[in-house]
């Protein structure tokens, strides 16, 4: 057999149990916590020795790390995906807040991990996954900005900011998303979608000139006290 072909196939099962162990170790560290979990429990459930385990992560932080990492990577890119299969800057933005809405509801445990992501965890190593995760967030609020800066050019939204719109759309879809996995017991997540879409669009005004009403209310009392 040709030496290449031995090493794309050792390759392959390489990357085969490599995703197997994360996997488990997901439903692991969502069951238990990080402290709770060992590698030995993660290697049974997995099908391998706990000596074995260290062939692909050198122990348990890198091992979670590496999950973590990967899933929320994965996360976002689903969620641009699904995104960009639409056309108007309308349905972008639906599918984008439907999407995060769903892997949330498909996902519950991981994400509950997510939120939580073990306040105690206080070693350099885990310090950086923070880091990474919010790298990762940054990079997901450009590509929401960049659809926005869109919207804007077309003329379908105001021309505001568009990194505190986006941090604003953000903002709300995570409440909307913290709530629900706070009480979850019967309720649609994915069913909210309009709601988060009326108050991004539109505001809590019932009156379309209120909010510039009020803008310019508070710039006349900035100038007031600046004379």
């Amino acid at each position: 057999m040709d030496k290449s072909v031995k090493l794309q196939r050792r390759e392959k099962e390489f990357r085969f149990r490599r995703a197997g162990i994360l996997e488990q170790a997901e439903e692991s560290f969502a069951a238990k916590g990080f402290h709770e979990t060992t590698m030995a429990q993660i290697a049974a459930a997995s099908g391998f020795s706990t000596g074995s385990l260290y062939r692909f992560f050198s122990g348990k932080e890198e091992l979670y790390s590496v999950m973590v990492t990967e899933k929320v990577r994965q996360m976002y890119a689903d969620i641009e995906q699904s995104a960009s299969l639409e056309n108007s800057t309308e349905g972008r933005i639906r599918a984008l807040v439907l999407s995060h809405f769903g892997y949330v509801e498909n996902h519950i445990d991981f994400y509950r991990l997510l939120v939580g992501h073990e306040s105690g965890l206080r070693s350099e190593g885990l310090m950086k996954l923070r880091e990474q995760i919010l790298a990762e967030h940054r990079r997901h609020v450009d590509y929401i900005e960049a659809l926005l800066r869109e919207g804007i050019r077309k003329r379908v939204l105001r021309r505001l900011e568009t990194r505190s719109l986006a941090h604003s759309l953000m903002g709300i879809v995570a409440y909307f998303k913290f709530a629900w996995i706070m009480n979850s017991e019967g309720v649609s997540l994915s069913g909210k979608v309009d709601d988060v879409l009326e108050l991004f669009f539109r505001g809590a005004s019932g009156t379309a000139g209120l909010g510039q009403e009020l803008c310019m209310a508070g710039k006349e009392k900035t100038f007031r006290q600046e004379a």
